[in-house]
């Protein structure tokens, strides 16, 4: 029996060392993740296409309007013409499907502003 015993709490720290080695990996890499809102600022700024399982879907007072996943339409295209036809939304949600965050209009307001003016138009919004 003893032998038993020691080989069970071998076979117990050993097991359970990997399991520790992958929590502290997870906990890095959720650490090392970019910030979401300032990669949707970037996508913004770089008119680049939704990627798949992502979405990006405005939300207003009474409907909703969703971003087309068809891999050609400019992210910053697409905001321009909805902002343009309905005005700035009271929610956005972007992320994957499964998790998306979802941002107040305080939250994004000024950003999003900044992200769809034109890099040479940057400079004068700031002298103003």
């Amino acid at each position: 029996m003893p032998i038993e015993s020691r080989n069970r709490k071998s076979r117990e720290s050993s097991s359970s060392r990997p399991r520790d080695r992958r929590r502290e990996s997870a906990k890095s890499s959720k650490a090392a993740a970019p910030n979401p809102d300032l990669s949707l600022v970037q996508l913004i700024q770089e008119n680049a296409v939704l990627q798949s399982r992502n979405q990006l879907l405005l939300m207003y007072s009474d409907f909703q309007t969703e971003m087309p996943n068809d891999g050609k339409t400019g992210i910053g295209t697409w905001l321009q013409s909805r902002l343009k036809e309905h005005g700035m939304p009271s929610l956005m949600r972007f992320g994957p499907r499964s998790r998306p965050q979802v941002f107040r209009r305080d939250e994004f307001s000024e950003w999003i502003k900044l992200a769809l003016t034109p890099v040479g138009s940057r400079s004068d919004a700031f002298t103003k």
